[in-house]
């Protein structure tokens, strides 16, 4: 199925707590249980996929590594449903004391078993012995992995990142867009009802906005405190100080090259009151 959502979301400083000590270790572990647990709850209690609705609104998760790709059955006009999970996620993992960084784009997704050698199609379970041993597959791959991956790949700090190509299709009303780049998603402080209601029917962590931003402030300067790059790039994207420019807030249904401009006109007619 060609131009499905597919969101990529990792934890931030898996590696780095990973590799500190043993109690670091635990927590890296705990935080990708946590992250796997609140997609599942998402998947089965939110939108578990229902006869009414032809099943089209359930949910597809596979993880990879230290992170999960998280996608739609079918192609949906713009990624409003996208972006309501992955603020739903983020907000969650950071009240629990994480750290996570979410990548939306769009592309296929397709089972490729049917490509692997023959020992491997028969495999149970995407499991196959090797004598003693064991092989594990992945059994699963497309473009709407490999374009969220790239896409967050590029992107420093635990941040929402959405393909600029779906920006352009229009966005929910509320949010929030605070990072220079023009897609980042202020996922702390955008007004998105279908985030609240999503987390609160899975059970998920909410939490105002000044106590979001003071457990993500508490994140960056706990042990092994991360990078003073990262810290930056993380905080550039939301509005968690009072100093920070003002977000520019997406009207619903209009597309991003005019919010753009506002932004521009906005930016211009504060230099020039500056002046005055």
């Amino acid at each position: 199925m060609n131009d499905r959502w597919g969101i990529s979301i990792d934890i931030e400083g898996f590696s780095t707590n990973f590799e500190n000590s043993e109690d670091r270790k635990t927590y890296a572990i705990l935080a990708i249980g946590e992250l796997m647990s609140a997609i599942y709850r998402i998947g089965s209690c939110y939108y578990p996929g229902t006869p009414e609705n032809n099943f089209c609104e359930r949910l597809f998760a596979h993880q990879f590594g230290d992170g999960f790709l998280v996608c739609s059955d079918f192609h949906e006009p713009d990624v409003s449903r996208a972006i309501a999970i992955a603020v739903a996620l983020m907000r969650h993992m950071t009240l629990n004391g994480y750290a996570a960084k979410s990548a939306i784009s769009t592309g296929d997704l397709s089972d490729i078993n049917g490509c692997y050698p023959q020992p491997m199609r028969s495999a149970p379970e995407d499991r196959l012995d090797m004598g003693m041993g064991l092989m594990t597959i992945i059994s699963v791959m497309g473009t709407a992995l490999t374009k969220a991956h790239k896409l967050g790949g590029g992107a420093k700090g635990a941040v929402l990142v959405v393909d600029k190509h779906l920006m352009e299709k229009g966005l929910p009303e509320g949010i929030k867009i605070c990072h220079p780049s023009g897609n980042c998603i202020d996922w702390i402080s955008s007004n998105l009802p279908l985030a609240d209601e999503i987390a609160q029917r899975s059970q998920l962590s909410l939490a105002s906005t000044d106590e979001l931003c003071a457990k993500l402030k508490a994140y960056c300067g706990a042990e092994p405190v991360p990078p003073s790059s990262w810290i930056k790039a993380t905080l550039g994207g939301v509005s968690c100080n009072g100093e920070k420019q003002s977000a520019v807030v997406a009207p619903s249904g209009l597309g991003w090259p005019f919010r753009r401009l506002a932004a521009t006109v906005l930016a211009k007619a504060r230099r020039y009151i500056r002046i005055r």
